[in-house]
């Protein structure tokens, strides 16, 4: 019975720390279009686009595309352009996903001027991705872009929805978004780490009848 339980926890145990070590091997797939918003050119400006759909991205309330140093006061973006999600806005796009296993990368960035950042909510079919545990997050520098990258969630091969949301709030907040990419991981790794995860969910329904 002992050995039943320690086989049963180290099954658990490997699944967690497998899962948790997936991101090393993670990497991007070309699904995203125009990650770095580098269209539509705003010609060092910036433009709302609600109600748009512009170069891959369909653009929501408050939202837009706008150039560093310009009016909109976005600074360091990797290209020459990023979104923003002013107040509530949202910006979408329909990807296509082949693989079993996904994250999602971006950089983000809160508006230097005032009310600062806008928190965010990033979903998939409607689905909050969580980021170390937490489903929103607020950009903590308005000087210079963050990376997040969204723990990993299993995901069927085939077309699905990504949204940005801007959860808005008391006053003129803004956060930018830039460098948006879908992550994977390769088989047979994938296939590994769910194989390990339906292990330890057997081995803890076992377990649970055992005890009735």
């Amino acid at each position: 019975m002992k050995s039943m339980k320690q086989t049963g926890r180290s099954i658990v145990i490997a699944a967690a720390l497998a899962m948790a070590s997936a991101s090393a091997f993670a990497t991007p797939v070309n699904s995203v279009v125009n990650g770095g918003f580098e269209g539509p050119s705003t010609n060092g400006h910036y433009t709302y686009l609600g109600g748009q759909t512009v170069d891959g991205w369909t653009f929501s309330g408050n939202a837009g595309v706008a150039a560093n140093n310009s009016g909109f006061n976005v600074s360091n973006a990797t290209g020459a352009q990023a979104a923003f999600l002013q107040q509530e806005a949202e910006i979408s796009q329909v990807f296509n996903f082949t693989k079993s296993l996904l994250s999602l990368s971006f950089d983000a960035e809160a508006r230097g001027w005032g009310w600062g950042g806008n928190v965010i909510q990033v979903l998939v079919d409607g689905v909050a991705l969580s980021f170390t545990g937490a489903t929103t997050l607020l950009p903590g520098s308005n000087s210079s872009f963050t990376t997040y990258t969204s723990d990993f969630i299993a995901l069927s091969a085939g077309t699905h929805t990504l949204r940005f949301v801007g959860i808005g709030g008391n006053g003129d907040v803004t956060s930018f978004i830039d460098n948006v990419s879908i992550n994977a991981v390769p088989e047979p790794l994938s296939l590994s780490l769910m194989g390990l995860g339906m292990l330890a969910l057997g081995a803890s329904r076992r377990k649970a009848g055992k005890k009735a």
